[in-house]
């Protein structure tokens, strides 16, 4: 069942996609203290969150840019300079411009949330769309990356000597 939506979305500019696990919450904070208000790019935030507890994360990045930071929600559009951050115990991915959000189910396992973003981005997005590899451990993101190269977005990984994790 297709969300009701308000008018077709405006797809001209570029999306991220940030994904971290283990330490990466500093390293997002620090991306987030270097971009501008104005970019004119979205970003969308995966971190491996515990399912069952509510999510810190927007009020933790918040401060760290002048960009609207907000939790993600389904059938929304998605806007430049805003940051989107994926709910606690959702898959987030692309389609048609908008968000779309759907429960892990219990049997699916590993959880590779970013992988599954990153596939959805490649598809909907193309050349627009960019991964951002923060740290972390473990391999979520490392299918992902591949389909976004494959359809000629941009990849970035953060310097393993920078990272709190080399995974």
């Amino acid at each position: 069942m297709k969300a009701n939506r308000a008018g077709p979305a405006k797809r001209n500019f570029p999306v991220v996609a940030i994904g971290a696990s283990a330490g990466g919450l500093e390293a997002c904070e620090k991306l987030l203290d270097a971009l501008p208000a104005k970019t004119g790019m979205a970003f969308l935030v995966v971190q491996h969150l515990d399912p069952n507890h509510e999510s810190a994360l927007v009020d933790l990045l918040s401060g760290h840019t002048k960009m609207k930071v907000s939790q993600a929600v389904a059938a929304e559009k998605i806007a430049p300079d805003h940051v989107y951050i994926i709910p606690p115990g959702q898959q987030l991915s692309v389609e048609d411009g908008f968000l779309k959000l759907q429960p892990f189910r219990s049997e699916t396992r590993p959880r590779l949330p970013f992988d599954h973003l990153l596939a959805s981005m490649a598809a909907d997005l193309g050349t627009r769309a960019v991964a951002v590899v923060l740290s972390g451990t473990g391999m979520d993101g490392s299918l992902g990356i591949v389909d976004i190269r494959a359809k000629g977005g941009v990849v970035i990984a953060q310097e393993p000597t920078e990272a709190a994790y080399d995974g």
